[in-house]
């Protein structure tokens, strides 16, 4: 759960900077810095692109952080342009899918809105968050394709050198990956956000991601299987 990050990122705020990246839930942040430089990061869920100096550390020349709530989106570009340095940061607001101009609901969740998704909440996650769950607010959104996002921002991941796709998106990282097709061969890694348990009413399960991810010809490079949390993020690297 993001509120998990959220409680994890206070954490690291009392230790040393070197010493960070050695948590748990930050593995794939080291083989991130191991494979750097990554140039292009494509980072879909992007709340208020709180990686962004991870990623500028990492390399990235450009990073386009595509996210589906208007306001959210409308507060990541206020927060983009107050960043400082060498990194591209782009934007899009957009609900990514598998296919495009389907009409989805958008459930606002509680706080601040990183656990919003079109799925609802199950009661596993209101039992183990009781603050959490939908805040009543629900949006008409469209949907877009990944592939037409990337087209607009005229942005070629096979030009870049190991190119990055994150996902972030509250249950809905299949349909996402999904509409890439073959199209996903073009990044070198994705790193994903998976759930073993089921948080949101009818979202992607980790098997269902990992079975899309081999098939495609990538490998699961951030953890053994016995050790993929219940809920967090995992790094593929392709083959």
């Amino acid at each position: 759960m993001h509120f998990l990050k959220g409680l994890e990122r206070n954490a690291k705020k009392l230790v040393p900077q070197s010493w960070r990246k050695y948590f748990r839930a930050s593995k794939y942040e080291l083989l991130m810095q191991r494979r750097a430089p990554i140039d292009l990061i494509v980072h879909v869920g992007a709340h208020w692109a709180e990686d962004a100096g991870f990623y500028e550390d990492c390399g990235a020349k450009t990073v386009l952080w595509v996210e589906a709530d208007p306001d959210t989106h409308a507060e990541l570009q206020k927060i983009l342009a107050d960043r400082s340095g060498a990194a591209r940061h782009l934007t899009e607001n957009a609900l990514v899918s598998a296919d495009a101009g389907d009409q989805l609901e958008f459930h606002r969740f509680k706080g601040d809105g990183s656990s919003s998704s079109i799925h609802k909440a199950t009661d596993t996650l209101k039992e183990r968050f009781p603050d959490a769950g939908e805040s009543g607010e629900v949006l008409q959104l469209t949907t877009r394709t990944l592939p037409d996002i990337l087209a607009r921002h005229d942005l070629d991941p096979t030009k870049a050198q190991r190119p990055m796709l994150v996902v972030d998106v509250q249950g809905h990282e299949l349909s996402v990956l999904q509409g890439l097709g073959d199209g996903l061969k073009m990044f070198a890694q994705c790193k994903c956000e998976v759930s073993k348990v089921p948080l949101y009413d009818g979202g992607a399960m980790f098997e269902d991601i990992d079975a899309h991810m081999r098939k495609m010809g990538f490998s699961l490079a951030s953890h053994r299987y016995v050790q993929v949390p219940s809920h967090g993020d995992v790094l593929y690297i392709r083959d």
